[in-house]
């Protein structure tokens, strides 16, 4: 039954890792979005945030300028968003010792290879001792 309430089952008011993932496929700088709500701009009146429900009102260097004096108050339950632009995935590898309880295991690391595109983007962080690769446990 739909009451229109909202729960979450966590609050994180901080920018997760992955944010550049979002900011790819919906063309929103989500930096810049929460700076601008922490300052008391609302929502509705941010133009990457109208431009992504389809009100937008103009682009460029002085987009803030033009929609601030042009824009209106919209419903978000009622407006329809754009289809992100491409498909995103943020993967973590960890390593875990299953017959342990899943806690962090350790162990070399063999090969590490990724086949780069020309729309594929991808940064990995490996901690690497003097003796060679070595995943080591975050305890």
């Amino acid at each position: 039954m739909d009451t229109g309430e909202y729960y979450f089952l966590e609050l994180n008011p901080r920018l997760q890792v992955e944010h550049p993932v979002t900011k790819w496929i919906a063309e929103i700088n989500l930096l810049a979005a929460q700076v601008a709500v922490g300052m008391g701009i609302p929502l509705w009146q941010i133009p990457e945030i109208r431009r992504f429900y389809g009100t937008e009102h103009g682009s460029g260097y002085d987009a803030w300028r033009k929609t601030s004096v042009v824009a209106t108050p919209f419903d978000f339950d009622k407006a329809e968003s754009k289809r992100p632009k491409g498909h995103c995935v943020a993967v973590r590898v960890t390593s875990e010792d299953t017959d342990d309880g899943f806690k962090p295991a350790c162990g070399k690391v063999q090969e590490l290879s990724f086949k780069s595109k020309p729309n594929v983007w991808a940064y990995f962080s490996v901690k690497i001792p003097l003796d060679g690769f070595q995943a080591t446990p975050m305890l």
